[in-house]
């Protein structure tokens, strides 16, 4: 049978977070941090953020979040084919986010992920902490609105994460659970090695 050969769409690295109120599940942060080596579009970084606490008031223009890059196009490839897809976006008006030129760019120790954005107005650091598990994915024509891509990713499940906006901590805590299979899940994850192929 022959290979069916498709673009590859995106490769690189891909973690992702929500934020809850305190003791409840009023959600206050989501954002999905894109690291990316290669695409069609060149190489760069995203990091989307959306935003519902009161405390981001005095952020003006940023109190809702934004889409923090230095590669426009790039951005907004990602957001508009796979990100306002994503589970945790699901009815965040994330495409209204506006875009932001930053320069991005991120550090990780093994233990403690950092994703830093800073523009002209605005320093935006992600911080994801205490990994719980490692586990590799994949899977097969994963949905993405009226596409389907092939996804490849090492998923790994964090105790903790924050969001940080000009020195002001979005007020939120990561939540966590066990998976099915009794293995530790938690809105708080790092993606490392990933790749989207397609669209199918």
């Amino acid at each position: 049978m022959p290979e069916i050969k498709r673009p590859v769409f995106m490769s690189g690295e891909n973690p992702g977070l929500r934020l809850y109120e305190p003791d409840t599940e009023h959600l206050v942060a989501v954002a999905s941090y894109w690291h990316c080596t290669y695409s069609p579009l060149g190489v760069g970084h995203a990091l989307v953020l959306w935003l519902d606490s009161p405390l981001m008031s005095g952020l003006d223009a940023y109190r809702n979040g934004g889409i923090f890059t230095d590669n426009v196009p790039l951005a907004r490839a990602l957001v508009e084919k796979l990100t306002q897809h994503f589970p945790e976006f699901r009815g965040l008006p994330v495409t209204d986010l506006p875009y932001v030129e930053a320069v991005c760019d991120h550090t990780f120790d093994g233990r403690r992920y950092t994703a830093h954005c800073r523009a002209e107005a605005v320093e935006v650091e992600v911080v994801w902490e205490d990994l719980l598990d490692q586990k590799y994915l994949n899977w097969p024509q994963f949905p993405a609105g009226p596409a389907a891509y092939d996804l490849a990713t090492v998923i790994c499940p964090c105790r903790m994460g924050r969001v940080t906006l000009n020195g002001i901590v979005v007020p939120g805590e990561v939540l966590q659970a066990n998976a099915a299979d009794g293995s530790p899940s938690s809105t708080a994850f790092l993606a490392f090695a990933e790749s989207w192929v397609g669209p199918v």
